[in-house]
């Protein structure tokens, strides 16, 4: 056995239940080759992958964009892109053989035994479709009885308790509801409940009796736990199935979705991006698979509401008894939610074994370097330093991601003069349809110091991309003023505006959408010297080798195109544009959130660098107080259009004052595992690709 994977031999600890006797796997992927297809011939995303997936387990695949994670996860499913095919090794589901299956017969596979929630739910779900009637064709495709639960249960005694009687796995039905209720009330006056307790429980039973989802069995053990009369008669009197609709909305309700009946109306737009994902979780679980691949379910997401849906997702498929596969980039989040990782690189398993073994004692170099650059778990490493600095005296230094710099103290940030002053800033938005206009900003004020970082950090929504474009000018507040260096911004006009937009560049959060298809990588970047007529053509290519070498990226860029580089490079050259016209200052626009960790940490490093080369000030925009921790010495939280919270980093860190901040500083992935402090790793074993 290769020694970086003597870690992934199935031990007591890794199988649910802690029993001997190991379990018959549910999937079993053995040597596993893919391969796609080009004009220059075929790439090998996946060579000689192994995998052992056991009823009830969580295990989660961990590693880079093109690292094959996703690819092996598609082969499971037989869904792979394109030209991609299997073109060696094995993969048993439940003792059968996939490779070679014919198409139909994976098409059955697919939705009732495994099930998949795909990563951009956008492109996902239909535009043209409600809500309801997709989450409506996985039933019907699936061939599904609407009427009663359909449970995994566990095999081989993983599962203790006894499978109910069939009929009591009959749904609450729409139309038999307000009947049960009827009784439900009747029963509790009986028992001398009126008044106002009546009106309250009678609330709660309509408010958590769901149609479609709470189940004969369910409702009677709630009666009984209620002491409500004939509790017995009730249930089996009203409890007798659900209707699609019904059934759907049952879905829909699991997935965390409230107000489901009317929800199922909507289309996918007029959901948020949280919304979506949930849609696309009751989709996947639906026909109630055996096996549920969950493909970077929560990479787009607020790590608030990643928190809340990993939570709900993970309630769910233990309650249903569904075995999942999680594939992310953060192997903090992977190593939180998992029992067993697999790391994967350049399409092989590079190690694999317990979660927590993983983290605390990764052997393979790959393996190092995801420790110590993810955000999540510099964060950690970064608190536990600083908690052990102030217990013993000393100094906390050195800690963090390779190259990022602690942040500063505020005696030294009183050192710095303020480059912009944000006071008393408002936006409002007019909304169709809506009388009353939208408040995106609420009176808010903040100074950014000179040569230093500000975070502004919140959830989608909070306002703090709207702030970014009111500094930028791209927005005019509704009411408020911005000083840059000591002139108001919002008057200027014509040419002092186009001076200001030299010295203040933003970096936005998309690589992929910020820089146009159709121009090369030398003319992005010398479009910005053209426009305010910069020197010549020698001087703006001479500067735009100079600003590839700042952002550590070969002359030989230039004459690319963005679609032939990764995303990480889109981003330096991003920032390479933004510094084309020597700013002072730069608004980072969530300018890492779609990038992985260890790309993650190279733009921070980056960051942190040309801070110091160049004395730059950034206003940093971001919802990952992950992040926040490594690079900026303030933090402004906005909520709701409005600031909550503003200190140095350490002390919102250290003493977050609003349960708001403490919410996001305990949705960090990784945040309640224990991986030590000074002692972790910090330096990685050469860079990432």
């Amino acid at each position: 056995m290769s020694e970086d994977l003597r870690r992934s031999t199935p031990t007591q600890d890794q199988q649910p239940g802690g029993r001997r006797a190991v379990p018959e796997p549910l999937v079993e992927v053995r040597n596993l080759d893919v391969d796609f297809r080009t004009g220059g011939g075929s790439v090998h995303a996946v060579r000689g992958a192994n995998l052992t997936i056991y009823p009830g387990q969580s295990v989660a695949i961990v590693g880079e964009s093109g690292s094959g994670k996703s690819t092996t996860a598609h082969a499971i499913i037989g869904l792979l892109p394109g030209s991609g095919r299997v073109t060696g090794g094995s993969i048993t589901f439940g003792g059968r053989e996939l490779v070679g299956l014919r198409r139909r017969e994976l098409e059955r596979l697919r939705g009732s035994e495994i099930g998949l929630v795909p990563q951009d739910p956008m492109s996902n779900l239909n535009p043209v479709w409600r809500i309801g009637f997709q989450v409506k064709e996985a039933l019907t495709a699936n061939h599904l009885d609407v009427t009663r639960e359909q449970r995994q249960r566990l095999e081989d005694g993983l599962v203790a308790e006894s499978s109910p009687r069939d009929d009591d796995e009959l749904f609450l039905g729409s139309a038999s509801k307000p009947a049960l209720l009827t009784d439900i009330r009747g029963a509790l006056e009986d028992s001398g409940v009126s008044g106002t307790s009546l009106d309250e429980q009678m609330k709660r039973w309509d408010e958590t009796l769901d149609v479609g989802s709470v189940t004969r069995s369910e409702v009677r053990r709630r009666l009984l736990a209620a002491k409500i009369s004939g509790a017995e008669q009730i249930a089996l009197g009203h409890v007798t199935g659900s209707t699609v609709n019904d059934r759907v909305a049952g879905l829909l309700t699991e997935a965390g979705l409230p107000d489901s009946a009317r929800r199922a109306r909507q289309y996918p737009h007029e959901f948020s991006g949280g919304m979506r994902q949930r849609a696309l979780i009751a989709i996947g679980l639906a026909g109630r698979p055996k096996l549920l691949i969950a493909d970077e379910i929560t990479s787009a997401l607020d790590v608030t509401v990643q928190r809340r849906i990993l939570d709900h997702l993970e309630g769910l498929t233990r309650q249903l008894g569904t075995t999942v596969l999680l594939i992310t980039h953060d192997l903090g989040l992977a190593a939180e939610r998992a029992e067993h990782l697999v790391v994967m690189y350049k399409g092989r398993v590079v190690e694999s074994g317990p979660a927590l073994d993983i983290l605390q004692h990764p052997e393979h170099p790959y393996t190092k370097r995801l420790v110590a650059s993810a955000p999540s778990l510099v964060s950690q490493r970064i608190q536990s330093t600083k908690h052990a600095a102030v217990r013993t005296g000393t100094p906390a230094s050195g800690v963090g991601a390779p190259g990022v710099g602690a942040a500063q103290g505020t005696a030294e940030l009183a050192d710095h003069r303020p480059l912009i002053e944000v006071s008393h800033l408002t936006r409002r938005f007019d909304i169709r349809g809506s009388k009353e206009p939208l408040l995106a900003v609420d009176d808010v004020s903040f100074e950014v110091r000179r040569g230093t970082t500000l975070a502004l950090v919140g959830e989608s929504g909070s306002g703090k991309s709207t702030v970014a474009n009111m500094v930028l000018r791209l927005l005019e507040p509704t009411k408020g003023s911005i000083l840059f260096d000591g002139r108001d911004a919002l008057a200027l006009r014509k040419a002092e505006l186009l001076h200001f937009r030299r010295r203040v560049q933003p970096v936005f959060q998309n690589p992929y959408g910020s820089l146009d298809p159709q121009y090369s990588i030398y003319r992005a970047l010398v479009e910005p010297m053209r426009i305010h007529h910069v020197g010549n053509r020698a001087s703006r290519e001479k500067r735009a080798r100079e600003l590839l070498d700042m952002v550590q990226l070969p002359a030989s860029t230039l004459r690319r195109y963005p679609n032939e580089l990764s995303g990480g490079q889109r981003q330096r050259i991003a920032i390479a544009r933004a510094l084309a016209l020597d700013p002072e200052v730069i608004v980072c626009d969530e300018a890492v959130s779609a990038l992985d960790v260890l790309v993650q940490s190279q733009i921070l490093t980056l960051l942190n660098d040309l801070q110091a080369e160049f004395g730059l000030t950034y206003l940093f925009i971001t919802h990952d107080l992950a992040v926040v921790r490594q690079i900026a010495d303030e933090v402004v939280v906005m909520q709701h259009g409005r600031i909550v919270e503003h200190s140095s980093t350490d002390e919102v860190f250290a003493h977050p004052q609003q349960a708001y901040t403490r919410e996001l500083i305990e949705a960090i992935p990784g945040g309640s595992l224990h991986i030590g402090g000074a002692g972790a790793p910090t330096e990685p074993s050469g860079t990432a690709s």
